[in-house]
């Protein structure tokens, strides 16, 4: 992470301007650890937001063909297998899944915003304490 090893920069080539203290390298590790949780999480969100956007075509794709003609069975897949359905159940299958997705992305984002709330508050601190001798941006 680039972020440790800017901070650790820091308690070798800057260690005789400002004494790293332990406190100081807590913090430099808990900001460490948040931003990797932050990059997972963005990952995480991306797949999702990808996944209910599928799940969305796949519906108006059930709607479309179900309004021609009687409704039929359609084949979805569970898991990793592909199991016949009514139209209907497909439906509210994909419906539930995208509405179960969507509900995790905004769990995510609710995260996301405390993470970058917390890491804003460590950079004020770090920064105040060693200020250009510390690298603490992505």
């Amino acid at each position: 992470n680039n972020v440790i090893k800017n901070a650790m920069n820091l308690t070798s080539s800057k260690a005789s301007d400002v004494d790293v203290r332990l406190e100081d390298q807590e913090k430099i590790n808990e900001f460490g650890k948040l931003n990797n949780r932050l990059l997972e999480i963005r990952a995480d969100i991306k797949q999702y937001k990808l996944d209910v956007e599928k799940l969305d075509d796949a519906t108006a794709e059930l709607m479309m063909s179900s309004s021609g003609a009687s409704a039929g069975k359609v084949m979805i897949l569970i898991g990793e297998a592909f199991v016949e359905v009514e139209e209907d159940f497909a439906t509210e299958y994909c419906e539930k899944k995208q509405q179960s997705l969507q509900k995790k992305v905004d769990e995510f984002s609710q995260e996301e915003n405390a993470i970058v709330k917390a890491q804003e508050l460590l950079k004020k601190e770090l920064y105040g304490r060693f200020g250009d001798s510390i690298n603490l941006e992505n």
